[in-house]
């Protein structure tokens, strides 16, 4: 089984202002590295991985292309494609379910499909997502169990009956449970059409958990759960937090 991988980094990073003025977040430096590469670095062992695709926009376009020829003279060992979103600003910006719609139209993408967010950082191997996704060819997502129901609150928060998920509530005020979806999920090539069909049913096409609740309503979807350190680095707040955090271990 070879899976195609989508890193979704389209995005403006609005909360992240004015450093992502400059810099797109996922090649902010964590722990000595771009955010990116670390995600690349958990992939490149994997006999499952075939070709790696970023998606970006036209804004950052040249920051990648760039970090990319430097990653593929380093020896990284995987088929590295850029695809660009033909956008400039945050009002233009796709979300991130239309964006997967067009890569995989625009890539030609016909495999089953890794999906990873860049603006995570996490320290244990996805190869457990994959094993399981491989076990029983259904879709399966990373889970993380959060204790601050403070922090449940910003997330998308998995509900789970079993290993099947049942409902992803994107940000609620009242978490139906503790584990909330981290940004990676693997699909099989049978719901590669189902990004265009939510998409054009008129549903909110940036945040990905109102995605996983739409499609876990029809198709089976498991949940992973991952143990380790992971955090979502949407604001300069939490960036700050991670960076001093790994600087200080150095």
């Amino acid at each position: 089984m070879i899976m195609d991988v989508i890193l979704l980094s389209g995005g403006f990073a609005r909360r992240m202002e004015p450093m992502s003025l400059f810099i797109p977040k996922a090649l902010l430096p964590v722990n000595g590295r771009p955010m990116i590469d670390h995600i690349l670095e958990g992939l490149k062992d994997s006999s499952e991985i075939g070709r790696v695709i970023i998606d970006t926009n036209k804004k950052f376009a040249s920051q990648f292309e760039y970090y990319m020829a430097n990653k593929e003279r380093s020896g990284f060992g995987k088929r590295l494609e850029l695809l660009v979103e033909p956008t400039m600003h945050n009002n233009e910006k796709f979300g991130s379910i239309k964006a997967i719609d067009y890569v995989i139209n625009y890539a030609k993408v016909s495999s089953d499909l890794l999906i990873i967010s860049t603006d995570n950082y996490y320290d244990f191997s996805i190869a457990k997502i994959i094993e399981h996704f491989k076990k029983g060819g259904n879709a399966a997502i990373g889970v993380y169990n959060l204790e601050s129901l403070e922090e449940r609150r910003k997330m998308g928060m998995v509900s789970m009956e079993g290993e099947r998920v049942v409902e992803l509530q994107e940000k609620p005020e009242n978490p139906k449970s503790s584990l909330c979806s981290i940004g990676i999920y693997a699909f099989p090539s049978s719901a590669l059409g189902m990004f265009g069909r939510y998409v054009a049913e008129g549903n909110n096409p940036d945040a990905f958990g109102y995605f996983v609740d739409w499609y876990c309503k029809r198709n089976q979807t498991e949940g992973v759960v991952c143990t380790g350190k992971w955090f979502d680095i949407g604001t300069l707040e939490s960036y700050k937090h991670v960076y001093e955090l790994y600087d200080q271990t150095e």
